[in-house]
């Protein structure tokens, strides 16, 4: 249903931030909000509106000392995190096997690295990567069996 001309008019000196009713010809900025009128809406306009964050920079502020990281890790050893990531690349059906070599590879290496520098730290990771490395690969193989061994049941 089309709108008639007095709701097209009040629906254009509408707010687009707060919805609240304005006089462009008069203001260039919501009496409610502040939100500039000659502006089109932004997404997060309705919620800087609703703090009264209109026209207001918002500033990334460090977090205080009791937040905690999801993701920190102490090792700056490379090795044993590319072994962990060959590992992952593993766990992919039928090609994960060709990873699995990769992995144990790296993971030696990133065994041997940190014990040389213990400082690096990560020799935990690549021993984690190198175990769990064979049961995977005797699921990978029990898989590519799979594949050539369901045909020659239905001969």
């Amino acid at each position: 249903m089309p709108l008639t001309m007095k709701q097209h008019t009040t629906a254009l000196n509408n707010c687009p931030a707060c919805g609240a009713a304005g006089d462009v010809g008069v203001s260039h900025e919501c009496s409610v909000c502040g939100k500039l009128l000659a502006e089109d809406y932004q997404p997060l306009d309705s919620i800087r509106s609703s703090y009264g964050l209109q026209r207001v920079a918002l500033t990334a502020s460090k977090t205080s000392g009791d937040a905690v990281e999801l993701f920190a890790t102490n090792d700056k050893n490379a090795a044993s995190q590319i072994a962990w990531a060959s590992f992952v690349y593993s766990l992919v059906p039928y090609l994960g096997v060709l990873f699995i070599p990769f992995t144990v590879l790296v993971s030696a290496a990133g065994i041997a690295r940190a014990r040389w520098e213990p400082s690096l730290g990560g020799g935990e990771l690549a021993a984690r990567s190198l175990l769990l490395s064979v049961p995977v690969l005797a699921v990978q193989l029990v898989l590519w069996w799979l594949l050539y061994y369901i045909p020659e049941l239905a001969r």
